[in-house]
C-alpha cells in the first residue's frame, strides 16, 4: 500500500509541476522550463528524473538543452525521490512557451513520455507504473501502462 501511495504521490508531483510550468509560462508571457536536477540549482542531461527536478523561468533558452542562465529564476525544486522510484523516458526537459505549448529550445514542438515506476516488491504490476504523455499542445495525459520491460524488476 505504501509503495502504491509513493508512486501516486511522485507521479502527481511531476504532473503538478508540469501543469504549473505551463500555467506560469502563459501568465508570465514567457518561457518556463522543467528539467532534471540532482542539486536543485542546475539542469542535468543524464540519469533519470528520480534525481529530482526544477522549474525555472527560461528567458534565454541558450543552447540545445535546458540550462539556468543569469537572471533566470528557479520557481520550484523537487528533491530526489525514494530509492524505490525510477522515472525514465525520452525527455530531459519539458519547456513551455507563452502560448502554453511544449517546445524544444529551438522553438520546435516538443512531445514525449515519462514513466514513473516503483521497484518495491509486493506491489501489483498494474500499480507499479504511471505513464505521462506530454503532447505538443503541452497537455499531460496519465495512463497505467503494462509494465513489461520499461520498468526495472523489483
Amino acid at each position: 500500500m505504501t509503495a502504491s501511495s509513493d508512486l501516486r504521490g511522485i507521479s502527481n508531483e511531476l504532473i503538478t509541476t508540469l501543469a504549473q510550468a505551463r500555467s506560469e509560462a502563459i501568465k508570465r508571457g514567457g518561457r518556463v522550463t522543467v528539467c532534471m536536477s540532482a542539486d536543485g540549482a542546475a539542469c542535468i542531461a543524464t540519469g533519470g528524473w528520480e534525481q529530482g527536478w526544477i522549474m525555472f523561468t527560461d528567458d534565454t533558452r541558450a543552447g540545445l538543452t535546458a540550462s539556468i542562465d543569469a537572471g533566470e529564476t528557479v520557481l520550484r525544486v523537487f528533491p530526489k525521490s525514494s530509492n524505490d522510484t525510477v522515472i525514465n523516458g525520452n525527455m530531459t526537459y519539458v519547456s513551455y512557451g507563452a502560448d502554453g505549448f511544449s517546445k524544444m529550445m529551438s522553438g520546435a514542438f516538443l512531445a514525449g513520455t515519462l514513466q514513473v515506476c516503483n521497484t518495491s516488491t509486493g506491489i501489483a504490476d498494474t500499480e507499479r507504473a504511471r505513464k505521462l504523455t506530454i503532447s505538443d499542445s503541452g497537455r499531460v495525459l496519465v495512463t497505467k501502462p503494462s509494465v513489461g520491460s520499461t520498468c526495472p524488476a523489483p
